[in-house]
């Protein structure tokens, strides 16, 4: 077994025993810490995953994007490509499980990822500008944003696509998936910030985390 498969074996079993009122009362917190970020104050475009129950919720952040004129973009499944892209999602947009049970739209309307694609667009496509703001999953992460996902790299290689290269990018993990350290290869992207329910972890440009990352009190409420 390698590091990596270790450290995904031990954050799934930390995982399985969190209870669905727990892992909602840590995602409140968690996002509420994010829209005190001033990056997410100043995004106009970001992308934000769509949870499953295990995972840090995210409805309060896209119900905020809508009402506050965000335009919000998903991850979403390609089977013909079998890759990750982004698609567009309005409030009233339904949802189905998709790749890996992940929501997603179920008629996706596809955010064009770079000019290349310009001269083939269909009538389902949306043309967004560079993304400000992306949100991203994952099983295990570092304070120098280091991040672990399934082991598909679908998030690496859709982070490193034109829309998202700039974006500001924020890792959510509940405290008890944070490791000592993530081991990351070439094509792995480091986070700009992890947010906890405890404490907000920035990378510094060096690689390594600033020595203020705010931490909470664990029985602020």
């Amino acid at each position: 077994m390698t590091h990596k498969e270790s450290i995904r074996t031990e954050m799934r079993a930390r995982r399985a025993v969190l209870t669905p009122p727990g892992i909602r009362q840590a995602s409140t917190r968690i996002q509420r810490a994010v829209m005190k970020l001033p990056e997410w104050a100043a995004a106009r475009r970001v992308c934000v995953y769509l949870a499953l129950p295990n995972e840090v919720q995210t409805r309060r952040l896209l119900a905020v994007c809508w009402k506050t004129g965000k335009q919000v973009l998903v991850p979403a499944y390609r089977k013909k490509v079998r890759r990750y892209d982004l698609a567009r999602l309005e409030s009233d947009d339904p949802v189905k499980a998709g790749h890996w049970a992940v929501p997603e739209p179920t008629r996706p309307r596809w955010a064009i990822p770079n000019r290349a694609t310009l001269n083939r667009v269909t009538p389902n496509w949306v043309t967004p500008a560079r993304v400000d703001l992306v949100v991203i999953p994952g099983l295990a992460f570092d304070r120098t944003g280091g991040r672990l996902g399934r082991g598909g790299g679908h998030y690496d290689r859709l982070l490193a696509g034109m829309a998202l290269q700039q974006a500001f990018k924020v890792g959510l993990a509940l405290e008890c998936q944070m490791a000592a350290r993530v081991p990351m290869d070439a094509r792995d992207i480091r986070l700009d910030a992890v947010v906890t329910e405890r404490a907000v972890y920035r990378r510094q440009k060096n690689g390594g985390r600033t020595p203020d990352a705010r931490r909470r009190p664990r029985n602020e409420k």
